[in-house]
Parts: C-alpha cells; sequence; structure tokens
C-alpha cells in the first residue's frame, strides 16, 4: 500500500516496496511484468538512425525551419546549433558531487527546501517519488548477454556504470520531477508557430531548471542523475498528475499543457509524495475531445489496452509522429489534444472550483458530474479549438497559404486591405480536420 503523505521514508531496500508493482494512481494500473523502456528505441532516437522512413529522418536531421523563434528553442531545426541556448546547456561537462556532504535530520524538512528552491529557479510543479526499478530506463549500451541487458554501463564518467535497476533504486531512492507549464494563450493556437512558441521556451525553461536543481543537489553533497528514470512513470507516482486518454499527464492546476522532461534521481533524503486523483480517470471515459480532434486520429476511442504489463489509453506515437516533415511550414509540435482538454484551462476559481467538485465526489457518482462538466464545457468552450491568437506580429487567423510570409517566417497578420477575405476570431490550424482522413483512417 502506497505511504501517506508527510510519512518519512529513508532508502529502499531490495525485497520490500521495489518487489511489489509501484502504484501510480487510478489512471493506470500494474498488471503484469514490465520491461524497463530503452530509450534507444523511443521516436526520436530512432528516428535519427533514419529507423522511421526518408522524410521523417530529413525533417528531424536536414531541416532548418522557416520560423527564427523555431530556429532558437526547438533542437534539430536550428541554422547554428550554437544560437539554441539548450544545446549549449546540454553538452555542458557534469559538475562533481561536493564531498562536504549537508546532513538531513529531518527529510521531510529537506523535502520543502527542495522544493522551494525549484520554484525559486522558475519551476511551476515540484514533486518528489519514490523510485522503482520499473521506472529505469535499460541500459543504452549493447548487452554482452541476456544477463547483462539491464545493467547501467558504458555512460562516460557516471558513477552508476554497471548497476541494475534494483541496485540503482537501493543507492538512489528518490526520483524529483520539476516542470514547467506552456503558456495558456499562446497554447490556444495549436498547430501554429505560436502554439510552438509556449512549447519551446516553456522546454527550455524546464532544462535550465533541472540542471540548476541538479548542480545545487551536488553541492549539498548528494548525487543527481538525469536521464536514467521516465518522466511519466515518476511524475503519475508522485502526483504531477494522472494519465488521459491523450496520453498526457493531467495536472490538477495546469491540465495537460505541462511538459515532462528528465526527472532528478537522488541520494538525497527526502519524503516521496503520493499519486492523486483528480477525476482524469472518470473523465476520459466520456470526454473524448481530444480523440475527436486529433489531426492524425492516433488519440484512441476505445478502451484501455494492456502494453508493456500497464493497463492504460494507448496512442499510436507513429502516426502521431509522422505528420511533422509535411507540416513543418506551420508548426513544428500539434499540442491539440491538451489543448482541447476540458482540464486545461485558465487557472481560475471557477476551474479550481470545478476540479475540486470532482475530485471530492464519491466515484460511484462520478459519470453523472462528468457528463454535467462535460456538457458545460461544450457549450461554452465547443468541441473543437478555433481561437483566433494573435501575437508577436503572428496572427493565427490567416489561412494557410493564403498570405505571404512575414519576416517571422509565417502567416503574420497582415493590415485588412491585404486580407483575402474576412477572418473574425476563427484561427485556422493546418491540416484542416476535414482532410486528415485521407492521412490515417479513425480508430474504430
Amino acid at each position: 500500500m502506497p505511504r501517506r503523505e508527510g510519512e518519512r521514508s529513508m532508502a529502499v531496500t531490495p525485497g520490500t516496496e521495489t518487489s511489489r508493482p509501484p502504484y501510480l494512481g487510478r489512471s493506470v494500473r500494474i498488471v503484469g511484468p514490465v520491461a524497463n523502456v530503452d530509450m534507444n528505441q523511443t521516436p526520436h532516437p530512432r528516428n535519427s538512425r533514419g529507423e522511421l522512413g526518408k522524410a521523417l529522418f530529413n525533417w528531424y536531421r536536414n531541416t532548418i525551419s522557416r520560423d527564427p523563434l523555431t530556429r532558437v528553442s526547438a533542437p534539430n531545426h536550428f541554422a547554428d546549433k550554437r544560437n539554441f541556448l539548450a544545446q549549449v546547456v546540454n553538452q555542458a561537462p557534469k559538475g562533481k558531487v561536493n564531498p562536504r556532504q549537508v546532513a538531513v535530520p529531518d527529510p521531510a524538512v529537506m523535502t520543502r527546501h527542495i522544493k522551494a528552491v525549484a520554484r525559486h529557479m522558475g519551476a511551476d510543479v515540484v514533486t518528489v517519488a519514490r523510485a522503482h526499478p520499473s521506472f529505469l530506463y535499460a541500459a543504452s549500451a549493447p548487452a554482452r548477454d541476456s544477463a547483462a541487458r539491464d545493467v547501467y554501463q558504458d555512460r562516460s564518467e557516471d558513477v552508476y556504470q554497471g548497476r541494475t535497476p534494483e541496485q540503482m533504486v537501493e543507492r538512489y531512492p528518490y526520483i524529483i520531477v520539476a516542470t514547467t507549464a506552456w503558456d495558456y494563450d499562446k497554447l490556444q493556437a495549436h498547430r501554429h508557430y505560436i502554439g510552438d512558441a509556449a512549447y519551446h521556451v516553456s522546454q527550455m525553461k524546464a532544462q535550465m531548471i533541472l540542471k540548476a536543481l541538479e548542480g545545487y543537489i551536488k553541492e549539498l553533497g548528494y548525487a543527481a542523475l538525469r536521464g536514467v528514470s521516465n518522466p511519466q512513470a515518476a511524475g503519475l507516482a508522485s502526483g504531477v498528475g494522472e494519465l488521459g486518454r491523450n496520453g498526457l499527464l493531467i495536472n490538477k492546476t495546469f491540465g495537460a499543457r505541462i511538459h515532462m522532461p528528465d526527472p532528478i534521481m537522488t541520494d538525497l533524503p527526502l519524503v516521496a509524495d503520493q499519486p492523486v486523483d483528480i477525476g482524469v480517470e472518470d473523465f476520459c471515459k466520456v470526454c473524448r475531445k481530444c480523440a475527436i480532434n486529433c489531426p492524425t486520429n492516433s488519440v484512441p476511442f476505445g478502451d484501455k489496452v494492456v502494453f508493456n504489463g500497464v493497463e492504460k489509453y494507448k496512442i499510436n506515437w507513429l502516426t502521431c509522429y509522422k505528420i511533422r516533415p509535411y507540416v513543418d511550414a506551420h508548426w513544428g509540435s500539434c499540442l491539440t489534444c491538451a489543448t482541447v482538454c476540458p482540464f486545461t484551462k485558465p487557472n481560475v476559481w471557477w476551474r479550481s472550483l470545478t476540479v475540486w467538485a470532482l475530485s471530492t465526489c464519491p466515484i460511484p457518482v462520478r459519470p453523472v458530474l462528468v457528463r454535467a462538466l462535460k456538457a458545460i464545457d461544450d457549450r461554452f468552450w465547443g468541441v473543437t479549438r478555433q481561437t483566433r491568437v494573435r501575437w508577436l506580429g503572428y496572427d493565427s487567423g490567416i489561412k494557410p497559404g493564403e498570405q505571404a510570409c512575414t519576416v517571422a517566417g509565417c502567416t503574420a497578420s497582415h493590415d485588412a486591405s491585404h486580407a483575402a477575405h474576412p477572418v473574425g476570431d476563427v484561427g485556422y490550424y493546418a491540416p484542416l480536420k476535414e482532410n486528415t482522413n485521407r492521412f490515417v483512417k479513425r480508430d474504430a
């Protein structure tokens, strides 16, 4: 059973909590063996090796974005990588751990402190997960034999070479998840460079924050490892949010508009947070707005499936991914499923009241409340989102291809005298939904 919030927890020993499946909340359920995910088999690494086709490979490795903001904020689409700050930070040498370790007599006090430090550095959400072997990535180096395939090795100067996931969890029992939220107003221009700006700048901020927090923990005299644990699993375990039908973590405050960068695994004595229940499990059974609006029909309409021992909604990541080379003149990151999610709303009193009502409602009664809330959401926010957004010279109210681009590199705003026809408050986001069935068939 999960420990209650505030209960102290020290290093986890093998054969106790690590031998049982982790509790990740109501939105996912561990029902079988979970194989550690191989980072080299995730979409970007596979694409960088050319395994997903020429179009995707050339888009990822050989294209320079027409949008200058994208060139300085998104990976692999810059004209000069030295202008991309995150690239410079990621290539910085790793700092050493201070040999003069700060004593931690009370892990609860240190937990509050490290969260305050992360927020001071700019994090919007900070939680702590108790590490579990299933959260860790599989070894990236080729295994010599079957017994070695789950061993962490060949990781340059890192101190965890040659350790199994179980040994890693024993040595570094906590995972700090710190992340940032995408700007709500810009996000309304999903499938547009404006939405990209919200996404990519948030991504850069998160990388800076985690790099600084990593250094701070090392200065306290403790290890801080990144790139070794799955952020979604750690986010679920620590209460960042629940997993939605759209495959994204949905947060109590920000909805689906949060980044999930690589968290920090550490031996700093802390107190782990617990999974949350904000009603995502109940809402996603009824809503399906993300599935209705997905331009590639990659979000399922049906029930959960079991994948790698986990019962969850399983998106088709390949169809989601493979559209990008064909729309890079308009956007780099889709974001539609995050934008249309009813949990993704301005962080105002009525949203907080709604989430509180849903999370405190008895579970057997929630379906009735969910249907009422969805009807209200459909009435006031619509089933699809086509809000026109104007920002920094960009204008999503101009149909793709109808206007000459400005120096900003996209369908930026023009004088009314140059407009092909009045567009009002409607935003146009390529590809238009009526054309997507030609791209991929909808999930039955």
